[in-house]
C-alpha cells in the first residue's frame, strides 16, 4: 500500500473508539436530515434513483437531499422524494469549490450523510463535513471515521445494485425497484406536439450518438447505415438527439438521410424524458440519455464500448451490446488502439437485428 494511504489510515486510528460509540448510539428513528453525495454527471446520478427510493422508504419522516451535477437535478427533483442539491464537483471537472460546499452542508446540519461515490477525495470530503453519521464506500481502509463503512463497489454488478448493497451493509435498508420517471405534462405535451410533425405512423424511434467521452462514439458511418436499415424496416419515425454540443456530429449523420429528424438541441431535460418515454425504442452509446431511457421505462438498445465494463454500467433494463477486446475495460477518454475494434465491430446490421426483436417484444 502506498504511503499517503498509510498516513490517511494511521491519522484515523485514534478516532475509532470514538467511531464506534457513535455508531453503537445510532437510531434510525432519530434521523431527521440525510445528505446524499452524488455530484456525477446525468447517467451516474440517474443510477442513484433506487437509492433514493430506498432511503426514503427507509426513513420516511426524514428530509432527504441529494447533491447532484446541476444537469441532472431537474430531473431527480420529479421523483419529489429528495430535493436536489446542485453542486459542479470539481472532481470531476467542475467549478465548484469545496469550501462553499462544506458550509453549504454544514449549514443544513445533516444527521446522516451518505456518500454513493467511491473516489478516494469523495471518501474524506465526506468524512470532513461534520455529520455525527457517515455511510460510504470504503477504499484502502480510508473510511476508517466514517461510522457506516461497506466495501466498495463490485465491477461485475451493476451500479444501481451497488449503492443498493451499500444501503443494505451499513443501514440494513432493504432494496426497492424506483417506479418509472414521470415527465411533467407540459413536457409530455410537447413531446407528442413532435412526434406529430411526422408525416408517417411508423414506430417512434429515439437515436442518440454523442457521448461525452470520444471512447464511447460509435462511427457515424455506422450509424448512417443503421438509419438505413431501419427505415428499411417499415417507414419507421427517427429523430436524432443530443444537447447542443452535438450538432457537428448529428448533423453529419442526418446529412442527405430523408428518413431521419435532427431535434438536437431542441428540448430541455425534461422534455427530452418525455421525448424518450413516448417512443417505442431508444438506440444509443453509452451515455446520459440511455440511462434516462431506462428511468422512464421506454425499451431500449445500448450500443457499449470497451472503455466500462458492460455489467456494471449498461442500462439494467437494455438489450446491451458489446465487443469482446482485451484491452477492456480501459477507463480511457479516447482509445488507443487503431481502429477502435470494441465499437467499430459492432456491426450496424447487429444493433438493427437488435432493434427489431425489442420492437417485437
Amino acid at each position: 500500500m502506498k504511503t499517503p494511504y498509510l498516513l490517511l489510515r494511521a491519522a484515523a486510528w485514534p478516532g475509532l473508539p470514538r467511531r464506534n460509540r457513535r455508531r453503537a448510539a445510532f437510531d434510525p428513528a432519530h434521523v431527521q436530515r440525510i445528505w446524499v453525495h452524488k455530484p456525477d454527471h446525468l447517467g451516474d446520478a440517474l443510477l442513484a434513483r433506487p437509492a433514493l427510493f430506498a432511503l426514503h422508504a427507509a426513513f420516511p419522516r426524514a428530509e432527504l437531499r441529494v447533491a447532484c451535477d446541476p444537469a441532472a437535478a431537474p430531473l431527480l427533483a420529479l421523483d419529489r422524494i429528495a430535493a436536489p442539491e446542485p453542486w459542479a464537483s470539481p472532481f470531476l471537472g467542475g467549478d465548484g469549490r469545496l469550501r462553499d460546499y462544506r458550509r453549504r452542508v454544514r449549514a443544513w446540519a445533516p444527521d446522516l450523510i451518505v456518500n454513493l461515490r467511491h473516489d478516494v477525495r469523495d471518501i474524506l470530503l465526506c468524512a470532513r463535513l461534520g455529520a455525527p453519521y457517515l455511510a460510504t464506500y470504503d477504499h484502502r481502509g480510508l473510511a476508517a471515521s466514517a461510522t457506516h463503512p461497506a466495501p466498495p463497489p463490485l465491477p461485475d454488478r451493476p451500479e444501481a445494485d451497488n449503492h443498493l448493497a451499500l444501503l443494505a451493509a451499513t443501514l440494513s435498508v432493504s432494496p426497492l425497484t424506483p417506479p418509472p420517471l414521470t415527465p411533467p405534462d407540459d413536457a409530455r405535451r410537447t413531446a407528442e406536439q413532435a412526434w406529430r410533425e411526422f408525416e408517417r405512423d411508423g414506430p417512434r424511434i429515439v437515436l442518440h450518438a454523442a457521448a461525452r467521452t470520444p471512447a464511447k462514439t460509435w462511427p457515424l458511418a455506422h450509424w448512417r447505415t443503421l438509419i438505413e436499415l431501419l427505415a428499411a424496416s417499415g417507414a419507421p419515425r427517427l429523430a436524432l438527439i443530443g444537447e447542443r454540443s452535438d450538432s457537428e456530429i448529428n448533423r453529419e449523420i442526418a446529412r442527405g438521410l430523408p428518413h431521419v429528424s435532427d431535434w438536437t438541441g431542441r428540448f430541455d431535460l425534461p422534455e427530452t424524458a418525455a421525448i424518450i418515454q413516448a417512443a417505442e425504442l431508444f438506440v444509443g452509446v453509452d451515455s446520459g440519455p440511455g440511462h434516462l431511457a431506462h428511468a422512464v421505462g421506454a425499451p431500449l438498445v445500448s450500443i457499449m464500448s470497451g472503455a466500462n465494463d458492460t455489467r456494471r454500467w449498461a442500462p439494467a433494463s437494455s438489450r446491451a451490446l458489446s465487443f469482446l477486446v482485451t484491452c477492456a475495460p480501459c477507463s480511457r477518454e479516447m482509445c488507443p488502439v487503431a481502429g477502435h475494434p470494441c465499437l467499430r465491430n459492432i456491426e450496424p446490421d447487429r444493433v438493427a437485428r437488435a432493434a427489431a426483436e425489442v420492437l417485437g417484444a
